[in-house]
């Protein structure tokens, strides 16, 4: 009998050790609190300048309340009904009669309806962020600049600047570059054990730049590798950033301790024109798919963009995340991954781009294989998100780093729109790709020759097959004028050359200048490229 009643009690125990175990799988996990940029270390602002950071919050118990005090004070709150996750973007502009030295202190509080709570503590100082020093560099004379921007200012043509780390426009300020001004970013030897530093130009929400060359007096972006006499590389600086309030399918968004995104179609970042950026491709965490020469992020169609040449970059040439902005004679030469690269909801126009690399797309490493001169995509987790990835282009030519022999296999393409983005694509010339010239895909039939429109296209002497996938609808209907037909003069070496189309973009709107002719570059007697001293060839050379 004490057997039986022995057994029974093990069985019990058992029993009841299962359900304590099967309550703690059941127990909710704490809530958590996550920002776009870490400041558990003191940060500086000036007097006068902003701090955004957009919190993400979160319990599987339910949310009930997120609070904010300042110096122990309640500053703001929200309460929260039968939700589990949400965010919230805290704002705050250090007054402008603050003295230096003063601490400003955040404490954000989440607590969930189990009555848990998590905080973060924020510690502001108000003093100068926005650093000027003259100093020389072997032998030359150049004034330093780096930190927050909360005010107007000029670099002058007369100077040379070297930017040191991060220097960023905020407060509704305007950074005015003149003609013919030279400005250099600072390279390090970074620390394999620690974050790469990076020399970058961010142009913050509200704020412009304001950076108008010309043909013969351009503007330039550099490598101090060439003050030092030191050969420059494609990995020297962070690029230059605009961050605008124009609209995106993922709503307001971080970009590090930035916001982008918005509900003004029209914002205004400011006007650019004339401008060559070289040796761009750095990221602070060395991340390669943030390695961009230009990023447009959230930027309005009231901002000014065109003669832009990126040469010899690491990743992207020109990084698009929704936004309204227009694009014109725009050129990334040496690119190493994306010429262009455009989504998130990015409705725009583009005129006159010229894409080429010597690049080569490997299948070891596999970073390049990704690589296309012209890249656009909606969204890959909902085709259909609106703001969709709406586009309108016209006179286009992307040269590829070859097809034969001596150049490694790869998956370099020439163009590829997918992930839901259509428009109208016009014009244009493809060739000299170790994969397929073009692809279209992911769209539903009945966009076809409606929403996407893919016209007027020679895409030869690329290795495979010319057209991909949704594409091959425009390559057998001849009303498209899509044809694997050489250009004359075109070829790996050569961008200047095109073909007479019965399609002259002005009809697209006023944007458009007339060129009823595939391709970018008419002729050497209409080359937009070889105006003044401002556009470098593939090896150097000035135009």
């Amino acid at each position: 009998m004490m057997k039986y009643l022995k057994y029974i009690y093990m069985c019990l125990t058992l029993l009841i050790l299962s359900c304590e175990s099967t309550e703690k799988d059941l127990e909710f996990a704490p809530p958590t609190l996550t920002g776009n940029a870490d400041f558990s270390e003191l940060i500086t602002r000036q007097a006068g300048s902003s701090i955004d950071k957009i919190y993400e919050l979160g319990s599987s118990s339910g949310l009930q309340k997120f609070e904010i005090f300042q110096d122990g004070k309640l500053l703001e709150f929200e309460n929260y009904d039968d939700v589990i996750t949400a965010s919230y973007i805290f704002s705050f502009t250090v007054p402008v009669n603050v003295d230096n030295g003063t601490i400003f202190e955040f404490d954000f509080v989440l607590t969930d309806k189990e009555g848990r709570q998590v905080s973060e503590r924020l510690r502001l100082l108000v003093d100068l962020t926005f650093i000027v020093l003259p100093a020389v560099v072997n032998g030359t004379d150049v004034i330093q600049i780096k930190g927050q921007l909360n005010k107007d200012y000029t670099l002058e043509a007369s100077n040379k600047y070297l930017v040191d780390s991060i220097l960023s426009v905020s407060s509704n300020s305007v950074l005015t570059i003149e003609a013919g001004t030279e400005v250099y970013f600072k390279t390090y030897d970074d620390d394999p054990n620690k974050e790469a530093k990076v020399a970058r130009l961010i142009i913050t929400q509200g704020s412009q730049l304001i950076a108008i060359g010309t043909a013969e007096t351009p503007i330039l972006f550099t490598s101090d590798k060439l003050l030092l006499n030191e050969e420059p590389s494609i990995t020297d600086w962070g690029g230059v950033v605009l961050l605008g309030k124009a609209p995106t399918n993922q709503g307001i968004v971080p970009e590090g301790e930035f916001l982008y995104g918005g509900n003004e179609p029209d914002d205004n970042s400011g006007a650019l024109r004339y401008i060559r950026s070289e040796y761009a491709g750095k990221n602070n965490n060395d991340n390669l798919n943030d390695a961009h020469a230009f990023k447009f992020f959230g930027v309005g169609s009231g901002t000014q963009i065109d003669h832009i040449q990126v040469y010899k970059n690491r990743n992207v040439g020109f990084r698009v995340k929704g936004g309204r902005v227009n694009l014109k004679y725009m050129s990334a030469i040496g690119h190493g991954g994306y010429g262009l690269w455009a989504g998130d909801g990015w409705q725009g126009n583009g005129q006159f781009w010229v894409f080429q690399t010597d690049v080569q797309s490997t299948q070891n490493p596999n970073f390049w294989n990704i690589a296309r001169s012209i890249e656009m995509r909606n969204d890959g987790g909902n085709f259909l998100l609106e703001p969709r990835t709406t586009f309108t282009i016209s006179n286009v030519t992307c040269i590829g780093n070859g097809n034969g022999s001596t150049v490694d296999f790869g998956t370099r393409r020439g163009v590829r729109f997918r992930q839901g983005a259509v428009g109208i694509f016009q014009n244009a010339i493809i060739t000299e790709f170790p994969n397929d010239g073009s692809r279209v895909e992911d769209l539903a039939p009945e966009e076809l020759g409606n929403a996407m429109i893919f016209d007027n296209v020679r895409s030869f002497n690329n290795f495979l097959s010319n057209f991909k996938n949704d594409a091959e609808f425009f390559d057998n209907d001849p009303a498209y004028n899509v044809s694997s037909d050489p250009v004359a003069g075109i070829s790996i070496n050569n961008f200047v050359g095109s073909e007479i189309s019965t399609f002259n973009p002005v009809s697209l709107g006023s944007f458009f200048t007339s060129a009823p002719y595939i391709g970018a570059v008419e002729s050497a007697a209409n080359d937009w490229t070889s105006e003044g001293s401002w556009f470098k060839n593939l090896d150097g050379t000035i135009r």
